[in-house]
Order: C-alpha cells, then sequence, then structure tokens
C-alpha cells in the first residue's frame, strides 16, 4: 500500500450576492442552468448555483508554474491528493468530469488524461460535494470546464510542450495540440509521446510465526528497473447546427509498452522479468438539441497483456514458471436525458442509462516448477455485467436565499454475483444567511463495486514469490452514506465537516499466513469503516508579492472487522493534516513567481496497518516570456524526500515492516502556444474497473 503527497489547495476571497436568470455558462445539457448566486469579492472567482460551486480556475493559477490539468485541479479549495489520486478534503472517491460528461475512464487513466491537457485549455472548474442524478455519476465531482472559443479569428492553434523530470532515473514527455476552427465545424487532435527509465525499491521484513511453532524472520529488498513508452492520440469533431443544438464525435486511443526487470536480495534470491502492453480504443458519439434533449453512445475495447518469468529461491524451495495473463475488456453505454426549465425558478430533469460490459481474464502458465509445496495452476474468467439506471430530479429557487436541489435514481444490476435492484436518493440545500456567507447541506448514498481483476481467482506473485495477490470472487459491493456541510464564512474562509459510513469496506491488505510461509494480500470486506472529519481552508495575503493558503484537517476513523482471514479488528484513530500553498512574486517585468508548498500528516491506520506520519515540501518558478505565448517552469519536488509512507503491522501475532524508496524529483518544462491556441475538449474513457 502507497501513499502519496498530499498537496494542499488554495482558494480565493469571495464575497456572496443573489441574482436571478439564467446560467450564462455554457455547460453540457444534462446540466440545467438554475438561477445562481454570484460569488464576488476582490476578484470574481467563484459563484454558486444549486449543488454546485463555479471557480474561475485561470485566476486561481495565472502566477503559478503550471502547465497541465492535473496539478491546475489541484489548487482547487479543499482539493487534496493521495495515493496519485484526487479527492476533495476527506470525501474519499471523487469523479473528475469534462464539459459535464461523465468519462469513462479508471481514476487512473483519469488522472494520466488531466496530466495530457494544458492548463491553459481550462475556463472554470465546477465542484460538487454531492452531485445530483442528472449528472449520471454519485458523490463528489469535480467538472472540468474546458475552453471552446479562440480570442481571435485563427483557423488554426496549437501548442507544443517538451518536459524532463528526473529522479532516481530521467523521463521525457513530449506533446502537441491543434485546433481547426471554421464556421460551424471544429476539428481538434492531441498526441503525447511519454519515455524514460524508472527506479525503485522496496525493503521488507516478516516475523513470519506458523502452525508448528516455527518462527521465521524474512528480510528481502526488492529492486526494480523499467523502461517505457507510451502513445496517446485523441482526435474529434463538433459541428454545431445552432446554439445549444450539436453532434459531437470523437475518437480516443492509446499503446503502451513497459518491461521491468526485478531482482530479490535477502533470504528471497532470484529474478523477475515482466512485459506488459496496453491498447485502447474509444469511439463515443453524442448529440444534443436546444430543447433539452440529449442522447449518446460509447463503445470502448482495451486490452493488456502481460508475460512474467520468475526464478526465485525462497526459505521454503524454489519456484520458478512462465505465465501470461491477460484482461480484456468491452464495452458499451447508450444515454438519453431531457430537461425543462419552467416558470418560478424551477426545473425538472429525468433520463436512463444503459451500460454492458464484458472481461475475459486468463491466466496461462506455459510452465512451472515448484517445491515450495504449493503450486498456482492456469486459469480463465468471463465476467458479464449490465448496469440500467433510470433517475428523475428537480431544482428550484426558494426566494433569493434558499435552493433546493433533489433527485431520486434506480438502477437495477445484473451479473453472475449480483442481481438487484438499488435506490439512490439525493438532497443538497444551499443557504444564504446574510452577504458573505454560503451554507450547504448535502446528503446521498452510493455503492462501489470491485474492480474486475479483484474478483477472479487468480494468483500473482511479487518479493521472489514471497508475497501473493490474490483474487476475491465473494468480494461484495460496498455501502456508502454521507453527510456533509459546506460554509463559507466572511467571503473568504471555506469550512467542511462530513460524516460517512462504509458498510462492507473493501480494501487491500496483507496477512501472514500461518499454513505456510506465504504473505497474502486481498481484498476483503470489513464490517464497515467510519469518518468524523473536519477540514477549514485559510487564505492570507502580504501586499502584492505574497498569495498563501493554509489547509487544515482533522480526521476520526474507525476501521471493524469481524473476521479477517482468521482474525478480528476494531481500530480507531484521530489523525490531522497541515498545509500550505504559497506564490511569491519575484518581478512583473519580467514576469517571474516562484511556488513554496508543503505539507505534514500526523500518524494514521487502515485495517491491520499503522501508517507513520509524512510530509513533503516543493519548490518550483515559472517564467513567462515572448508576450507569454512562452513558459519556462523549473522545479524540484519532495525536497527532502520524506514522502513516502513505510506502513507496519503489528497486530495480533502480524508482525510486518515495509520500507519504499523516496527521491527528490527535479523537473524543467517549455511551453509554446502559436496561433492564439485554445484547445478542444476531450471524451475520456471508462476503465473505472478494468
Amino acid at each position: 500500500m502507497r501513499l502519496s503527497t498530499l498537496i494542499i489547495s488554495c482558494f480565493t476571497s469571495v464575497a456572496v450576492n443573489a441574482q436571478s436568470g439564467s446560467d450564462s455558462l455554457r455547460m453540457d445539457s444534462v446540466m440545467h442552468n438554475l438561477p445562481e448566486v454570484y460569488v464576488r469579492g476582490e476578484r470574481p472567482v467563484a459563484r454558486v448555483g444549486g449543488s454546485k460551486i463555479t471557480y474561475d480556475l485561470p485566476r486561481l493559477i495565472e502566477k503559478r508554474g503550471i502547465d497541465n490539468a492535473y496539478d491546475a485541479v489541484k489548487q482547487l479549495p479543499g482539493v487534496v491528493e493521495m495515493d496519485d489520486r484526487l479527492s476533495l478534503g476527506g470525501m474519499g472517491e471523487t469523479t473528475i468530469i469534462l464539459d459535464g460528461r461523465v468519462n469513462t475512464m479508471t481514476a487512473e487513466e483519469m488522472m494520466s488524461l488531466l496530466k495530457r491537457i494544458p492548463a491553459s485549455r481550462i475556463e472554470k472548474a465546477e465542484v460538487m460535494y454531492n452531485a445530483p442524478a442528472k449528472m449520471q455519476v454519485r458523490g463528489a465531482v469535480i467538472n472540468v470546464l474546458l475552453k471552446q472559443k479562440t480570442d481571435d479569428d485563427s483557423p488554426l492553434q496549437g501548442e507544443a510542450y517538451l518536459k524532463w523530470a528526473q529522479s532516481h532515473q530521467a523521463g521525457f514527455g513530449e506533446r502537441a495540440n491543434l485546433l481547426y476552427n471554421r464556421g460551424k465545424f471544429s476539428l481538434d487532435f492531441m498526441y503525447q509521446h511519454s519515455h524514460g527509465d524508472d527506479f525503485s525499491r522496496t525493503d521488507e521484513f516478516s516475523h513470519h510465526r506458523l502452525d508448528d511453532g516455527s518462527v521465521h524472520d524474512i528480510v528481502t529488498e526488492e529492486t526494480n528497473r523499467s523502461n517505457g513508452y507510451s502513445h496517446d492520440y485523441r482526435i474529434g469533431a463538433d459541428w454545431l447546427f445552432s446554439e445549444k443544438h450539436r453532434l459531437g464525435i470523437v475518437y480516443n486511443g492509446e499503446y503502451g509498452s513497459k518491461k521491468v526487470n526485478q531482482s530479490m536480495s535477502g533470504n528471497v534470491l532470484g529474478s523477475m522479468n515482466i512485459r506488459h502492453k496496453t491498447w485502447l480504443h474509444n469511439l463515443a458519439i453524442d448529440y444534443q438539441t436546444a430543447f433539452g434533449l440529449k442522447t449518446g453512445a460509447e463503445m470502448t475495447y482495451y486490452d493488456n497483456p502481460e508475460e512474467q518469468f520468475l526464478n526465485s529461491k525462497l526459505p521454503t524451495g524454489a519456484l520458478n514458471y512462465h505465465v501470461n495473463n491477460e484482461q480484456r475488456v468491452n464495452r458499451l453505454k447508450f444515454f438519453i436525458s431531457q430537461e425543462h426549465a419552467l416558470k418560478d425558478n424551477l426545473n425538472i430533469n429525468y433520463g436512463a442509462i444503459y451500460t454492458s460490459s464484458t472481461n475475459n481474464s486468463r491466466q496461462e502458465y506455459r510452465s512451472l516448477t515448484s517445491t515450495t509445496g504449493h503450486s498456482p495452476t492456469s486459469s480463465y474468467t468471463r465476467q458479464s455485467e449490465d448496469v440500467v439506471n433510470v433517475y428523475a430530479g428537480f431544482g428550484m429557487n426558494c426566494g433569493k436565499k434558499l435552493m433546493l436541489d433533489a433527485s431520486l435514481a434506480a438502477e437495477y444490476y445484473h451479473s453472475r454475483n449480483w442481481n438487484r435492484w438499488n435506490i439512490y436518493p439525493t438532497l443538497n440545500i444551499t443557504y444564504l444567511p446574510r452577504q458573505g456567507h454560503v451554507l450547504q447541506l448535502g446528503v446521498s448514498n452510493n455503492r462501489y463495486y470491485p474492480n474486475y481483476w479483484a474478483m477472479t481467482n487468480f494468483v500473482t506473485y511479487s518479493n521472489g514469490g514471497y508475497n501473493e495477490i490474490t483474487g476475491n470472487p465473494g468480494l461484495r459491493p460496498m455501502k456508502d452514506y454521507r453527510l456533509q456541510l459546506v460554509y463559507v464564512l466572511h467571503s473568504k474562509y471555506q469550512f467542511l465537516a462530513w460524516l460517512k459510513h462504509s458498510d462492507d469496506h473493501f480494501t487491500q491488505s496483507p496477512y501472514q499466513r500461518h499454513d505456510r510461509l506465504t504473505v497474502s494480500y486481498q481484498h476483503l470486506n470489513s464490517d464497515f469503516q467510519q469518518q468524523i472529519g473536519t477540514q477549514a481552508v485559510v487564505p492570507f495575503k502580504a501586499g502584492n508579492r505574497l498569495d498563501a493558503r493554509l489547509t487544515l484537517v482533522g480526521v476520526w476513523q474507525r476501521d471493524k472487522a469481524s473476521r479477517f482471514h482468521d482474525l478480528s479488528f476494531d481500530r480507531n484513530i484521530f489523525f490531522g493534516m497541515a498545509g500550505i500553498n504559497s506564490t511569491v512574486t519575484l518581478s512583473a517585468k519580467p514576469d517571474i513567481t516562484v511556488s513554496i508548498d508543503g505539507m505534514i500528516r500526523s500518524k494514521a491506520i487502515q485495517t491491520t496497518y499503522d501508517l507513520p506520519a509524512s510530509g513533503n515540501l516543493d519548490i518550483g518558478a515559472r517564467w513567462q516570456f515572448m508576450n507569454k505565448r512562452a513558459i519556462l517552469s523549473l522545479y524540484c519536488n519532495d525536497i527532502f524526500e520524506t514522502s513516502k509512507i513505510n506502513p507496519r503491522i503489528d497486530f495480533m501475532g502480524q508482525n510486518l515492516k515495509m520500507n519504499f524508496s523516496c527521491y527528490r524529483e527535479f523537473g524543467l518544462s517549455f511551453t509554446y502556444r502559436f496561433g492564439g491556441y485554445k484547445e478542444k475538449k476531450h471524451e475520456a474513457v471508462d476503465k473505472t474497473r478494468f
């Protein structure tokens, strides 16, 4: 289990005024324009409407050395980064979408896509702590709206980008974006090439007790050296027949290859070679009308073959094999939705979504020699799912101080393991007690399904075969219930409080088996996980030079499992985080700024894990020149090499320690824009559970 740096975001001073009328923002038709409440202050950076808070994200990042949408989204108030994923405070799973359209990508693929999108594309961002059903997604949502029009009449515009990043090894990236726009037709193209080497080391100490009374101290060092490349490309076309009447077609493709060489020393001696490739093809079409109707379809093909060679010597014997693993997924999605704007500041919305997916996974051993007393076997699984979701909702303004947004979704889920109906109610209440104050209450529930590979009966190996990653065909979905309260005080300070209860909570955790000398990693359901948390975002300035944000987070967490293999646990802890995010303007002409970000976090828990305290300090500089067409950025992340969390387990006879390598990273990037480039929107591809 690895948790990466928490990066604290910023919040700009705001004030509140009530206003009715239709929203002037360009949005997807599934998001009807409620009368809004504008949030204004020193600079108009945000406004509140219904269940969303809209931020002028370009203003939040204008003085920072940020060159991609991923780093830009991290600057939103309350957004934190953990394990290379972004979330709103302690809200856990947060979905990021583009232009109001639910993307069809895994969280990892969405993060990768955001890192490829230039920050200059972003027009604004909408934050929803509790998304209504019309968004076609549940829970916390960040909707990134991309610019659609250029500042001049240039028919062809673009951007070129180069990056070098050096930690233990060097990585490189080249990106090109083009947009052609003529009349009612537009065509956009994106290509990125990423390549380079990587290096990591994991030291593990295991004090392992067996049923026969013997005790084994297993000390290992696993070194990973890898190199690879990826090609990401996208082409899209839009026909705008009239305002809000549009036909869009997008193809998204991905091809990548990676080679990993592992060597093990200590009580386990050996080597493993891994070769894997990735293919992704996605085609999406959507059509929307001026009277609120929208329909669309999407087709996805994903293939991830992998070949492994392992030769190792363990205290219990030798394990040598050649195995082919593969996951191939086909997915179809169709949807239709309708919205009606009625009088008296009322709108209603309803729709239906159908999703069908088939996952074919195989594990085929070409050769196998084992003297450890345990031999893996070849296996094949086919998993099919069909999901039908129908929903209805409404939004209304009750005067100038109160806004309601409610919806109800009914979802039928069918697969070999589950066949059931689920009901998902959502309620958001926004209240404006007086100017400069916003109070927003949200209530919702959700259900999370495990990824496909976690539900197979496959076994894969690491650490020379001492560690086994085992699937769990009996894994149950997780049921999540949430209550959150957001408060903006005196137009400047943001406070968030939440209560979350998750039944059948699942996560992957290690377990030292008693019957044989093996550490098993497997997703298991616990009874529940509970959280009570608070977050405060406090901005402050010092003249025209310093602009900073302080974020404080406090969380009480309880994890309970009546059955975790042959153990049980009921653990709780209070942990806290504090971070600062600051920008210093060194010079206006030339345009040079420096950013300094830091974070510290106290120790925490996860199932039987104890997670020690961690922190990081990052610094970066940005120089903008050539009439703002060229940007040169230099950075150094994790200066003191303290961001990695090295988990420990010392619980009811389980004794395991892990240390992950940690290296500071230096980086240099150059961006050049030509033709007044403002890039088009890009669709994403759902690989949520691949």
